[in-house]
C-alpha cells in the first residue's frame, strides 16, 4: 500500500507530546511492507533543521516532509501551520496515495490533504487523539476551526479512530455515524522492554535512595496534567502518619510546556525541594532508566484521552494511579492500578494504598505487563490499522 500519513508535528519533535511518538509507532511498523510518506512541518520548540533538504527526509525508512512554516510563533500559539509551499507539493504527491491518515485534524495540512483528498477520490482516516470536542486549551479557536474546516473534514472522512469509547461518544456529539468509528487504542513496541536498564541507575543520577519510595510523573509540564494537583497531594502525604516511616521522592520528568515556573514555585511553597526531582526531558534508555526505577507511576490529569507513557510504566511492571478524567481509568482502576476522583486528598489516599502495599503493587504490576502482551502492543494494532485501511482502499 501508498500510506500517507498527516502529522503537523512529527519525530523528532517528541517535546510536542504523545502524538508524535505514536504517529512515528505507527508509520515505523508499515514501512515494513508498505510504501509510507508522512508530511508534516519544521515546527518544534525550536524549527527543526535539516542540512540535506526538507524533502523526502529519510526517517528509519519513512519519507518524510518537514514543509517550512513562515512563523514558528503563530504555530505554537494557535496550532495552525503557514505552510506555503505545502499545496502545490501535496496537490502532486497525493495522487500516488491509496489511503491517507489524519492525525489531529485541527491543522493547515490536515485541510490541504483533505481537500485532495476529496478531490481525487482518495479515502482517508482521521485519528483525533484525544482532541475531538473544542474544549479546554483554545476553545474559541477550535470552535472557528470547526465551524470553518473541522465539521467537513471529520464528516467526509471515510473512517475515524476514536483510543476509547469516551472518544467515540464525542464524535458522535461531533455529528459523525457510529459506523464510520473504530476504537484503535494506542500501543508500545515491546522489543524496547525485553532488556531494560538494571535497577538504580536513574536514581543514582539524581541522588536518590535505593530504599526510597519513588513516585515518578513522565509528560510535558503542563497545566492540563495536573501537577499542581500532584503536589498538593504529595505534601499531604508526606504529612500522613502512614508515610513517616518511609523516605519518599517524587520525580517529575518531561521538557517545560508553560508550567514549569508554576510548578516550581508550587514546590517551594510546600518546601519540597528536597523531596522533588525534576529531571527535564528524558528518552529511549534514560527514560527506561525512570520506569525501571519508580516504585509507582501516577498520572493527575485534568484531561487525557490515552497516553502512551502509562503503558510504558506497565510494560516495565509498575502499578499506575490515575484521576478519573483520563479515560482509560475503567480498565486501570483494580485491575493495574487505581483510579481516584479529580482532588488532592483522593489522589494521595490513591497513591498510598499502592505505594505501601507491596502486595497490591506487584498484582498491578504483573496485570499490566501481561495486558500490554496480549493487547496494547504496536504489531497487534498496526494489524488493525492495515485490516480498516483496506476496507476503503
Amino acid at each position: 500500500m501508498n500510506i500517507l500519513h498527516v502529522a503537523h508535528f512529527f519525530y523528532p519533535c517528541l517535546s510536542a507530546g504523545g502524538v508524535v511518538n505514536a504517529s512515528y509507532q505507527i508509520a515505523l511498523n508499515q514501512v515494513k511492507d508498505n510504501d509510507v510518506k508522512v508530511i508534516s512541518s519544521d515546527s518544534c520548540k525550536q524549527r527543526l533543521k535539516f542540512e540535506e533538504g526538507r524533502y523526502d527526509v529519510d526517517v528509519n525508512g519513512i519519507k518524510v516532509d518537514y514543509f517550512k512554516n513562515l512563523s514558528n510563533k503563530f504555530k505554537l500559539a494557535t496550532m495552525l501551520d503557514t505552510p506555503l509551499s505545502a499545496p502545490f507539493k501535496i496537490r502532486k504527491d497525493i495522487k500516488n496515495q491509496d489511503i491517507i491518515h489524519v492525525h489531529e485534524h485541527r491543522q493547515t495540512l490536515a485541510i490541504i490533504a483533505c481537500h485532495y483528498a476529496r478531490k481525487y477520490n482518495i479515502p482517508y482516516i482521521v485519528q483525533a487523539h484525544g482532541s475531538v470536542l473544542p474544549f479546554f486549551q483554545k476553545e474559541g479557536l477550535k470552535n472557528i476551526f470547526d465551524k470553518a474546516f473541522g465539521f467537513k473534514i471529520l464528516h467526509n472522512a471515510s473512517c475515524v479512530f476514536a483510543l476509547t469509547e469516551v472518544e467515540k461518544e464525542q464524535y458522535i456529539k461531533m455529528g459523525v455515524d457510529e459506523d464510520k468509528i473504530e476504537i484503535v487504542p494506542l500501543g508500545i513496541n515491546t522489543d524496547e522492554y525485553e532488556n531494560l536498564p538494571s535497577f538504580g541507575k536513574f536514581r543514582s543520577k539524581f541522588e536518590i535512595g535505593l530504599n526510597d519510595k519513588l513516585i515518578l510523573f513522565v509528560g510535558r509540564i503542563h497545566k492540563i496534567k495536573g501537577l499542581d494537583l500532584l503536589i498538593e497531594s504529595f505534601n499531604h502525604l508526606l504529612n500522613d502518619d502512614v508515610s513517616r516511616d518511609y523516605s519518599i521522592k517524587l520525580a517529575v520528568v518531561g521538557p517545560d510546556d508553560g508550567y514549569l515556573s508554576t510548578l516550581e514555585e508550587k514546590i517551594k511553597e510546600y518546601g519540597l525541594e528536597d523531596n522533588v526531582v525534576i529531571t527535564g526531558p528524558l528518552y529511549d534508555e534514560e527514560k527506561h532508566e525512570a520506569l525501571v526505577d519508580c516504585d509507582l507511576f501516577v498520572m493527575p490529569s485534568k484531561y487525557e484521552s490515552f497516553t502512551t507513557s502509562g503503558l510504558e510504566a506497565m510494560a516495565c511492571g509498575k502499578p499506575l494511579v490515575l484521576t478519573k478524567n483520563n479515560h482509560i481509568h475503567d480498565w486501570v482502576n483494580g485491575n493495574v492500578g487505581l483510579a481516584c476522583d479529580d482532588n488532592e486528598i483522593s489522589l494521595k489516599s490513591a497513591i498510598s494504598d499502592v505505594l505501601f502495599d507491596d502486595g497490591l503493587s506487584k498484582r498491578f504490576g504483573e496485570n499490566g505487563k501481561k495486558l500490554i502482551q496480549e493487547k496494547y502492543n504496536w504489531d497487534m494494532i498496526n494489524k488493525q490499522i492495515l485490516d480498516i485501511y483496506q476496507r476503503f482502499i
